[in-house]
């Protein structure tokens, strides 16, 4: 053992069981830095005990670093690789191959307790009895899915309660995009119906959605429906044009993941092919931080652990270029969630094997793609630091933006790039507490104030250079900010709108860089996103607010009696031209609560 480790080290290792469970490493500071899993504690973790020159480069370095061992047992294998994964993701340790910003990722959510489903994007997995798919790395083909799913097979997409008779149908049915459930035009049979070809569709069942379809439309012809025929007629054209693209590439039909991982450098991808009915319906990619002593190998079976720790979706069959050395072990894990054989195969030819290559090579350009946008954003950071005259080149920048309507629901962003790239983990949103009215300025002041004081006089996240979305009124409140907290030192410049000009504290004339200027394209792109950030909060703020009325505060309305009203007259505005006797008569309201919802809707006004 390494002079550097404390004695206690071997001696609290020496009382592990030999029995399944996970290990944890952790530094001197008491933070976990590598989880592993193991069959036997015991015998794995004396494997780390060895002297140094015979460990691996990466056993060793993590050993000069680990000050204690903990452990926890686990009846099974296939538990502590459950359990394994769960710690990698809360603890994210520094020694262990992980999935970046892994708890972000959206998926699909199918409501299929709910009496009339929706289709929702989230961000979490809920024990609520829904339908999960996913997890997906690009949320705009997520967006993208669901406008098709939207148009093929329309579904409510609101929280109104669904199945009353009567009202009015929003403008979403009158655009085909909704069956309107809450007024009765569609029965909770036909319904289902839709929503079950929703869920063959996410997963990949396309043959079987067109079979089903057609069975439908003939039944209707044949019951001499001919309208609702039609219609249907029209949905299957639509499906059909959204799969003409699809090629079988796997004779058979077969449903089956492909799975790759490729490294160059610190830099790793990891792809799912996901095949379906024979079909590629799509690809994830997941970028992997990896050390200078990982091996694609290890890599790739950690991967698959952590990946499909969080997938919904699990096929028959994982293929992967190369056996794995726990790839029994994953198939007896993978088999138990999903109640029937998983196989983790590895082609040596044929179909498969093309398969294996072609996610290897998207794992490659992936990798190339953040390679060759990180290359172009040098130039942009080195003409940034003379343009601006800074005196080190830029690093970590930091933009804010305001948005408000009148001084209401307003609010402030911060977004941050590193290197030229955003970085998700340092945006962040803010809420305006001490501004009232519609005084940019001060709300600016305010933001970067809460943003900044907790770096007091330095410390990790400390920006380069601060943006602000505005002239030379928004700098002077940023610098009057930074002056408040003892950070001025940090360089603070302003991009306004109108004519794309460079504000500077040190300069009474604005700075103008030609428009093809990669460092003005570089503030544009900050810029931008600070206001696309901004706006969507605010927006979601001032639809929350407007989607609440006075009569929320009536004593007995609540949910249920809240949507019984809007059955009945279809909006806010219904319920306020409604007569007391009109509200009296919605089936739970009654003449006393009709009177003191008048009142506040009178009040109102």
């Amino acid at each position: 053992m390494s002079s550097a480790q404390p004695i206690d080290l071997r001696e609290r290792a020496a009382g592990f069981p030999a029995t399944p469970g996970v290990y944890l490493m952790k530094n001197g500071a008491g933070r976990v830095i590598y989880v592993g899993k193991a069959k036997s504690l015991s015998a794995r973790v004396r494997s780390y005990l060895q002297r140094p020159e015979a460990l691996d480069p990466k056993t060793a370095a993590l050993m000069r670093a680990a000050r204690r061992i903990d452990y926890i047992a686990t009846d099974s294998e296939v538990e502590a690789l459950v359990l394994e994964c769960t710690l990698i993701k809360e603890h994210r340790p520094r020694y262990n191959v992980r999935l970046k910003d892994d708890k972000r990722y959206p998926y699909l959510k199918l409501t299929v307790r709910e009496r009339f489903p929706r289709l929702l994007l989230v961000r979490r997995i809920a024990d609520d009895g829904a339908d999960y798919f996913g997890p997906f790395t690009d949320a705009r083909a997520v967006r993208r899915t669901l406008r098709t799913l939207g148009s093929v097979f329309p579904l409510r997409d609101c929280g109104t309660t669904a199945g009353r008779t009567g009202g009015r149908e929003c403008l979403n049915f009158h655009i085909g995009r909704c069956p309107a459930p809450c007024t009765g035009r569609i029965g909770e049979e036909e319904y289902r119906e839709t929503v079950e070809n929703v869920r063959l569709f996410l997963r990949g069942k396309r043959d079987e959605i067109a079979d089903s379809m057609r069975e439908r439309m003939w039944r209707l012809s044949r019951e001499r429906r001919y309208e609702e025929a039609a219609t249907l007629r029209d949905q299957i054209a639509a499906f059909e044009m959204v799969t003409a693209r699809q090629r079988a590439v796997v004779p058979g039909g077969e449903d089956e993941d492909v799975a790759a991982v490729v490294r160059e450098g610190r830099r790793a991808c990891g792809v799912i092919l996901k095949v379906r009915e024979g079909r590629i319906l799509g690809h994830e990619a997941f970028l992997l931080p990896a050390s200078d002593f990982d091996a694609e190998r290890e890599m790739l079976q950690t991967f698959l652990e952590l990946y499909y720790h969080g997938a919904t979706d699990v096929p028959p069959r994982v293929v992967v270029p190369e056996a794995l050395e726990d790839g029994a072990l994953i198939e007896r894990w993978l088999g138990g969630r999903t109640g029937r054989r998983v196989r983790v195969s590895t082609p040596k030819r044929g179909d498969r094997r093309a398969l294996v290559e072609l996610a290897r090579k998207n794992a490659f350009l992936q990798i190339a793609s953040l390679t060759k946008s990180r290359a172009a954003s040098v130039p942009a950071l080195r003409e940034l630091k003379d343009a601006l005259g800074l005196a080190e080149t830029p690093s970590r920048i930091e933009a804010f933006d305001i948005s408000n309507m009148q001084g209401s629901d307003a609010v402030g962003s911060m977004v941050t790039f590193v290197r030229g790239a955003p970085f998700k983990a340092g945006y962040r949103h803010f809420r305006i507490r001490g501004v009232a009215g519609a005084d940019d300025y001060a709300m600016m002041r305010e933001v970067l104030s809460r943003r900044l004081a907790r770096l007091g006089g330095g410390g990790a996240g400390r920006p380069d250079l601060i943006l602000v979305d505005g002239g030379k009124g928004q700098v002077s409140a940023a610098r009057a900010a930074l002056a408040d907290i003892g950070l001025g030192s940090i360089p603070v410049a302003g991009l306004a709108k109108r004519r794309e000009e460079i504000h500077l504290a040190e300069r009474s004339e604005p700075l103008r860089l030609p428009r093809r200027s990669p460092a003005l394209r570089l503030l544009q792109r900050l810029r931008n996103e600070a206001h696309r950030f901004a706006v969507a909060y605010h927006r979601a703020l001032r639809g929350k607010r407007m989607s609440r009325s006075g009569i929320d505060e009536v004593p007995g309305i609540g949910r249920k009696r809240r949507a019984a009203l809007l059955a009945a007259f279809g909006s806010l505005e219904g319920l306020r031209r409604a007569a007391p006797g009109e509200i009296a008569a919605v089936p739970g309201i009654g003449p006393k609560c009709a009177a003191a919802i008048c009142e506040v809707l009178h009040e109102e006004q």
